[in-house]
């Protein structure tokens, strides 16, 4: 099972801390996210899978949760090739 970073984030922008937490796959670490936006009391969470050796880390996407409804998350991940390709 691949481990994720999670970077909460103040409304200013500053990450003061990372949480390292396993998850299946990008979806269940999205929904992850969401738990942790919450639980920090945070704007939002940025998500990180580690790169292994020479390889780059990849961002997986934010969870931002609304200020205008507490508790409220929208997650946003960048779009893959792969999803793009079987929209078309």
């Amino acid at each position: 099972m691949p481990t994720y970073l999670f970077y909460p984030r103040r409304a200013d922008g500053v990450s003061l801390t990372f949480i390292a937490e396993a998850a299946p796959n990008d979806v269940e670490a999205m929904d992850l996210a969401a738990e942790i936006a919450e639980a920090h009391d945070c704007v939002g969470v940025f998500v990180w899978e580690p790169g292994e050796q020479d390889v780059k880390d990849r961002f997986v996407g934010r969870a931002e949760r609304h200020a205008t409804t507490h508790g409220d998350v929208n997650h946003e991940r960048p779009e893959r090739a792969s999803e793009a390709s079987a929209e078309a």
